[in-house]
């Protein structure tokens, strides 16, 4: 009686090829997971991206052309905390400290700069001291590509003068020299900016108080990032800063 032939393997992939595709799957894994855990830089990110994608096989993939699983919410994340934590640090290490806040809002990061620390009672030249800190923190937010907002604030004491007719025109101005000093000494494209002054009508209180108008009285520079509050980190309410006006 002849034996029976055993019957050979279905064809197919090798079995080797699923031991390698779960290996690599395991050290992809182990990647996101450093990255979801390191501190971001942006040209570091890069690199890495176009080493990990050439090792996968070149354009394909996971992580073809400029989409991967790193993709854009967290790496934004991390770079709106890098960003918020070095301009806290320009402004701790000047003897400006504690003339200037910085918040995280549904609109990005805002820099609130105390009226004192700008400008003279009715004023709307820049101080020399405010340059300093004005120009560092314009370093800064030039090296990154947000769009920037100046926005100009007042109290409710109404001021007349022949140069500002109301606190209108005092809030613009301001905003407008802070732009101007943007472009002129730091080298921002003009594009990047907008303008607005809101005068007595943008209260972060009441005035109901000296100290609560002195608190109203200030020029913010919205960096405009597009995360909303609820995803950003260290979120703080509202400033609250002093100033004369």
């Amino acid at each position: 009686m002849l034996k029976k032939k055993p019957e050979e393997p279905a064809p197919g992939a090798p079995l080797w090829n699923v031991t390698y595709g779960d290996m690599v799957t395991l050290v992809l894994c182990f990647f996101v997971a450093l990255f979801a855990f390191s501190s971001i830089d942006a040209k570091k990110y890069e690199q890495v991206q176009l080493s990990m994608r050439s090792a996968f096989g070149g354009a394909g993939g996971v992580l073809q052309g400029n989409v991967s699983v790193f993709d854009a919410p967290i790496i934004q994340q991390r770079q709106i905390e890098q960003l918020f934590q070095d301009i806290k640090r320009v402004i701790d290490d000047t003897k400006w400290k504690g003339q200037a806040e910085v918040t995280i809002t549904e609109r990005g990061i805002t820099i609130s700069f105390k009226e004192k620390l700008f400008f003279k009672i009715g004023s709307a030249q820049i101080m020399p001291d405010a340059e300093v800190i004005l120009e560092g923190v314009g370093k800064i937010l030039k090296e990154r590509r947000y769009p920037l907002r100046i926005e100009g604030h007042t109290c409710d004491l109404p001021i007349r003068s022949s140069q500002f007719p109301s606190n209108w025109e005092l809030s613009a101005i301001r905003a407008i020299n802070v732009t101007k000093f943007l472009i002129n000494r730091v080298g921002f494209e003009p594009e990047r900016i907008s303008v607005a002054g809101y005068g007595q009508y943008h209260p972060l209180i009441k005035n109901d108080s000296e100290e609560n108008r002195a608190r109203n009285r200030r020029v913010d520079i919205v960096i405009i990032t597009g995360l909303a509050k609820n995803n950003a980190v260290n979120v703080i309410k509202k400033p609250g800063i002093d100033g004369n006006n």
